[in-house]
C-alpha cells in the first residue's frame, strides 16, 4: 500500500520547530557576534553584578530607613508612656489632669505635649487644648491633630513642627490615649523625635549606592575580562597556530594545556582531527604520486608507438594518429604537472640556489615553439639577476607565457624590469581576462574558467597551480591585475639576487721577471708589509709545475736533519752515481714548497716580505710547510 504524502515537510522531519526571533534575540545575537566571547562574558558579569547590587542597594536603603523609624517609634512610644503614667499618678494629688501635666512636662528638654479634651458631649464640637508642653515646643499649639484612645497608639510618621524660637522642623509622632483617674477624663500624650538624623543617615548610604554600584560594575566587568581573556588563551593559542596552518603543515598539532578541563577535550580532539586529515591527506599525495609515477611509463611506451606508427598508416589515419600523439603528450604533461605538485606537496621543491639571469629565461620566449600555439609573444626584458632554481623559473616564465598565448587574442606583451628590491615579470595578453572574483582561484588546481573549459585550449588547470608554487619556495609572488592590452595581466615578483653574495674576483700577482718562476694564486690585497691574522687563511700547496732549483757549486749533498734544534745539514760524502735528469716515484709525489716571489729591488724603507725563498737541500727552511719529509735533490742537465 502507498504512503500517503506528508503535507507538512517540516512536521515530519523530526526537528524542533523553529522560534521566531523576537527583537531581543536580534539585538543578542548581533552583539554577541561583534563583540566576542570575551566581551560579551564580562559585560554579562557586569550587568548580573549591577542588577544584583542595585536590588541590594535598594534593599539596603529602604531597610535602614524602616529599622531607624522603628527606632524613633519605640524611643517615643517609651516617652509618650513614661509621661502618660507621670500625669496618671496624679502627683498633685488633686482631680485638675492639667495641674498634673503641667507638673510632668515641666522642664523637659524633649519634644512633649499632653492634650485633653474638655468637651465630653458628643452632640457639641470638641474642646481640645494643650495643657503642658516640654519646654522646646510653645505653649498652645499642637504638633498634630490625631486622637487616641485610651491604651492605644497612632504614629504620624512625618510631620512639621515649630519650635518656640520659631524653627521649624520635620518630626515623628507617637499619639498613646490615656483616662485620668479620679475623673475618667480621657487624655493623650505626644512624644515626638527628629527625623534629621534619619535622614542623613539614609542619605548617606543611598550616595555610598550610587557611586559604589557602578564602581563596583566597572570593576567586576574588568576583572571579568581580564581573567575570561586569561581562561581563553589556550583557545587563542589554539586559534594562532590553526590559523597559521596550510596543507602543508597537518603534521603540526595545537598545543594542550594542562589543565584537564574543556579547553583541554577541544585541544585533545583537535589533534586527533589534525591527524586524521594529515594522515587522509597524506594518503591521497601518495596515491597521486604513485598513479603518476606509474603512468609515465605507459605513456612513454604510447608515445613511442604511435611515432613509430606515424610513418606506417595510410594517409587517412595519419590524421588520427597526429591527434593521439597530441593527447598522449597533453596527458604527458598533465602527468609530469602532478608529479612535481605532488613532491612539493611532500616535501616542497627545493629549489637550488644560483644567480641566474632572468632576463635570458625572459628572452628566450621571444622565439620559443609552442604546443599551445597562438600568438608570438613580445619581450622587453632589462638585465636582471636572480637566486634560484634556473629550470623551475624557466617552467614558472613559461607557464604564463603559454597561459597568456592560450587566451589572447593578437598580442602578447612580456616585460621585465627590477622595482625596488624585486625583480617584475609582467604577462599582458588583449584575451578575454580574468574577472576579480575568480582571481585568487586561478592558482587553484584543477580550476579553469568557463572561457578555458573547451579541449581546444588544451589546459589542464596545473600551470598557474605550478607558477604559485614555484613562486612561493623562492619567497615571490604572483597575482593577476587588468592588462592594459585589455586581457589579464600576471604579474610576478622574485627577489633580487644580493649583491654581497656574488662571486669574489681573485687577483692573481706575479712576480718579476728575474725572480724565477711566479707563484700564482689568491693573495691577500693588503699592503705588502702587513703581517697577516690569525683569522686569514692563505693556501701553500703548489698548483703549478715544479720550478727546477740549481744545486749550489759543491761536491757534497745535503743530508736531512733530525729534529733536534740544528739549524745547518751535516755534510755527508758524495756517492758516485750514474746522472740520471729523470724524477723518481717518490720524487714526483712528494709535496714541495714553492717558493714565495721575492721582489727585485727593495727600497730602504720598505720591510722585507714574511716569506723567504727555500734554499736547496735545507729541510728546515722558514718556507717548508711539510719538515717531515726531506727536500728531493734535483740534478740539472750536463753542459
Amino acid at each position: 500500500m502507498a504512503r500517503d504524502p506528508d503535507p507538512d515537510p517540516a512536521a515530519g522531519s523530526g526537528a524542533a520547530p523553529e522560534r521566531s526571533s523576537g527583537p531581543f534575540r536580534r539585538v543578542r545575537d548581533q552583539l554577541r557576534a561583534r563583540l566576542g566571547v570575551r566581551t560579551t562574558t564580562a559585560l554579562a558579569a557586569a550587568l548580573t553584578v549591577g542588577v544584583v547590587l542595585l536590588v541590594a542597594g535598594a534593599i539596603l536603603v529602604l531597610g535602614l530607613n524602616w529599622l531607624l523609624r522603628m527606632q524613633l517609634v519605640n524611643t517615643a512610644d517609651q516617652q509618650a508612656t513614661q509621661l502618660g503614667d507621670r500625669v496618671a499618678a496624679n502627683f498633685a494629688d488633686t482631680e485638675d489632669v492639667k495641674r498634673n501635666a503641667i507638673q510632668a512636662t515641666g522642664k523637659r528638654s524633649d519634644l512633649v505635649e499632653v492634650v485633653t479634651d474638655y468637651n465630653n458631649d458628643p452632640d457639641r464640637p470638641p474642646d481640645v487644648q494643650n495643657i503642658g508642653s516640654s519646654d522646646p515646643l510653645p505653649e498652645y499649639p499642637l504638633m498634630t491633630t490625631v486622637r487616641a484612645e485610651p491604651d492605644e497608639v497612632e504614629v504620624v510618621h512625618s510631620t512639621w513642627i515649630t519650635l518656640d524660637d520659631g524653627k521649624h522642623e520635620e518630626v515623628l509622632v507617637v499619639v498613646k490615649g490615656y483616662e485620668f483617674p479620679p475623673t475618667g477624663q480621657p487624655y493623650w500624650v505626644l512624644a515626638a523625635q527628629p527625623l534629621d538624623f534619619l535622614h542623613r543617615a539614609v542619605d548617606t548610604v543611598l550616595a555610598m549606592v550610587l557611586v559604589g554600584i557602578p564602581v563596583l560594575v566597572v570593576l567586576v566587568g574588568g576583572f571579568t575580562y581580564f581573567f575570561a581573556g586569561r581562561a581563553l588563551r589556550p583557545v587563542e593559542a589554539m586559534r594562532t597556530r590553526v590559523a597559521g596552518m596550510t596543507d602543508r603543515d597537518l603534521g603540526t598539532r595545537v598545543p594542550v594545556p594542562p589543565a584537564r578541563d574543556e579547553v583541554g577535550r577541544l585541544a585533545e580532539t583537535m589533534n586527533q582531527m589534525l591527524g586524521r586529515l594529515e594522515s587522509a591527506q597524506t594518503a591521497q599525495r601518495r596515491f597521486v604520486a604513485d598513479a603518476s609515477h606509474e603512468l609515465r611509463s605507459p605513456l612513454a611506451t604510447i608515445a613511442s608507438g604511435l611515432e613509430l606508427l606515424a610513418g606506417s598508416v595510410a594517409e587517412s589515419d595519419a590524421s588520427t594518429v597526429q591527434t593521439l600523439r597530441g593527447e598522449a603528450g597533453r596527458l604527458d604533461r598533465l602527468v609530469d604537472g602532478l608529479l612535481l605538485l605532488a613532491r612539493s606537496d611532500e616535501r616542497g621543491l627545493q629549489p637550488r640556489r644560483e644567480d641566474v639571469d632572468l632576463d635570458e629565461i625572459v628572452e628566450a620566449e621571444r622565439g620559443r615553439p609552442s604546443d599551445v600555439g597562438g600568438v608570438a609573444p613580445e619581450v622587453r626584458a632589462e638585465p636582471v639577476r636572480v637566486s634560484g632554481d634556473r629550470a623551475q623559473l624557466v617552467r614558472a616564465v613559461r607557464n604564463l607565457v603559454d597561459n597568456a598565448r592560450r587566451h589572447a587574442g593578437s598580442r602578447v606583451l612580456v616585460t621585465l624590469r627590477a622595482e625596488g628590491g624585486d625583480a617584475v615579470v609582467d604577462v599582458a595578453d588583449d584575451g578575454p581576462g580574468v574577472p576579480p572574483a575568480d582571481r585568487g582561484r586561478v592558482f587553484e588546481r584543477f580550476v579553469r574558467l568557463d572561457e578555458a573549459r573547451a579541449r581546444s585550449d588544451g589546459g589542464a588547470g596545473l600551470g598557474l597551480a605550478i607558477v604559485r608554487e614555484i613562486v612561493a619556495v623562492h619567497h615571490g609572488g604572483v597575482e593577476v591585475l587588468d592588462s592594459p592590452l585589455g586581457g589579464a595581466l600576471f604579474r610576478l615578483r622574485l627577489p633580487l639576487a644580493d649583491a654581497a653574495s656574488g662571486p669574489t674576483d681573485t687577483v692573481e700577482t706575479a712576480g718579476p721577471a728575474d725572480s724565477g718562476p711566479s707563484n700564482s694564486g689568491p693573495v691577500n690585497p693588503g699592503p705588502p708589509d702587513s703581517e697577516p691574522s690569525d683569522s686569514e687563511l692563505r693556501d701553500d700547496r703548489p698548483t703549478g709545475p715544479l720550478p727546477v732549483l740549481a744545486p749550489p757549486p759543491r761536491e757534497q749533498e745535503t743530508a736531512p736533519l733530525a729534529r733536534n734544534g740544528n739549524t745547518r745539514p751535516s755534510p755527508v760524502p758524495r756517492r758516485p752515481a750514474p746522472r740520471d735528469d729523470r724524477l723518481s716515484p717518490e720524487q714526483e709525489t712528494a709535496p714541495v714548497p714553492r717558493p714565495s716571489p721575492v721582489p727585485h729591488a727593495v727600497r730602504d724603507d720598505e720591510r722585507r716580505p714574511a716569506s723567504v725563498p727555500i734554499r736547496l737541500g735545507d729541510a728546515r727552511s722558514p718556507a717548508d710547510v711539510n719538515p717531515t719529509a726531506p727536500i728531493p735533490v734535483v740534478w740539472p742537465p750536463a753542459r
